[in-house]
């Protein structure tokens, strides 16, 4: 019996090393809680809005199985981000539909002349862009600056 028992016990040892990395980073990633993460995005530039997306994108996979809750802060010239007709819109809605959300600061709008319907489906506003990282950042939420 304890030779059956030492013999199952090699082979389950023997099965995690052939896991390799993989099981250390399942490990690591699968901490059962929910990451909150707040992207501010200021830039008027396509490269930083297109960096930002794909940083979303490595975010929710190399959180996986974990849950996520990401939410993208335009305002400034990271305003044009969220308007109808920005370069990022098709990521954006796919990123929609994995349930990131996009809020635009009124602020920005007003300084822009935009309204409501200026702006992408499912975007909504907020008063203040950067009232609005403060506020995410007093819950707990983790910063990220978006772009470069």
């Amino acid at each position: 019996m304890k030779r059956r028992s030492g013999l199952m016990l090699a082979l389950c040892v023997v099965m995690l090393m052939g896991l390799g990395g993989s099981a250390k980073m399942l490990a690591q990633s699968a901490t059962g809680k929910t990451h909150r993460v707040v992207f501010a995005v200021t830039s008027d530039e396509e490269q930083d809005w297109h960096i930002t997306m794909g940083n979303i994108r490595n975010l929710i996979e190399g959180l996986k199985p974990d849950p996520v809750e990401v939410e993208v802060v335009a305002y400034a010239g990271g305003i044009a981000l969220v308007k109808n007709d920005s370069s990022a819109a098709a990521d954006i809605a796919k990123l929609q539909e994995k349930g990131v959300k996009f809020v635009a600061c009124q602020n920005a709008m007003r300084a822009r002349h935009l309204e409501l319907k200026d702006l992408l489906p499912g975007v909504t506003p907020v008063p203040a862009g950067i009232v609005e990282v403060v506020t995410k950042q007093e819950q707990g939420w983790i910063y990220i600056k978006g772009g470069r």
